[in-house]
């Protein structure tokens, strides 16, 4: 008998929910985009168009999505990491399962909830820790459980965020200000490797856990001689810069355009 393919619902179709439904374009056999829920009129309209579903399959919000029961297999939660308790919750308790974009929850009383609501609804909820499903670390997964490399006493590892990503995402981007976004870089970013640790001695716990990071660069008296206080506005050195806004957001906006907030 022939395997139908899994139905899903976008809910936040910004750039990270598309990278993963993107599979419904290269492997339709395996996955199958029916509807959106999303605030933003134009991004419903996007994916609408882009997976050729109908204006009935698309929501303002996930509590919209959640009033006309479970519509689909499963959900594909792509909302930004403050939102992903309130976007969550409803959505379990219609009776769906979920990818739910890393960090899943941005403190440990909604990382409960959530856990919970998955428990009392017997749903499946996948966290996009997508390091795991890379040859690269699955072929160390599997030599650390073979015994291969030996007794592992001390794992390091290193978040080597490249300048660009850095200063778009982190310096002045959507997790620059904790107020706003409700994590820190060491949660939105290095989770990964929170994950990986756990994940690569998942037969043991951890007896004790360092981190070290500082703000160096980034401070007034590492300022280029002469640059001033906003790029695109009374900086001279905004066309040579490797961290102007002009040559990040402008000069390359398919790339990084995504990282930028669309509003104040």
């Amino acid at each position: 008998m022939e395997q139908k393919p899994v139905t899903a619902i976008i809910v936040g179709a910004g750039h990270r929910a598309f990278v993963y439904s993107e599979l419904a374009k290269t492997n339709p056999e395996l996955l199958k985009i029916v509807g959106v829920a999303d605030p933003n009129p134009v991004r419903r309209q996007k994916a609408m168009e882009y997976f050729g579903f109908g204006e009935d399959m698309c929501f303002e919000s996930a509590q919209e999505l959640a009033r006309h029961g479970k519509l689909a297999d499963t959900v594909i939660n792509g909302t930004m990491d403050e939102l992903h308790l309130e976007t969550t919750l409803p959505l379990l308790d219609a009776g769906y399962d979920m990818l739910l974009e890393k960090p899943f929850a941005v403190n440990e009383d909604e990382m409960w909830q959530i856990v919970e609501c998955a428990k009392k609804n017997n749903s499946k909820v996948m966290i996009c820790h997508v390091l795991r499903y890379t040859p690269f670390y699955y072929s160390i997964k599997e030599r650390v459980a073979s015994g291969e490399i030996g007794d592992i006493i001390n794992i390091q590892t290193s978040e080597h965020v490249s300048y660009h990503h850095l200063s778009t995402s982190y310096i002045r981007g959507k997790w620059a200000n904790s107020d706003k976004c409700h994590t820190s870089m060491l949660l939105a970013k290095c989770c990964h490797d929170l994950d990986i640790m756990m994940w690569l001695m998942s037969e043991t716990k951890p007896s004790q856990i360092s981190s070290f990071g500082s703000k160096y660069q980034f401070k007034e008296e590492n300022a280029p001689e002469g640059a001033g206080t906003i790029c695109m506005k009374d900086c001279p050195l905004v066309d040579t810069c490797d961290f102007s806004t002009k040559r990040l957001y402008i000069d390359h906006p398919d790339r990084w355009a995504f990282y930028v907030w669309d509003a104040l």
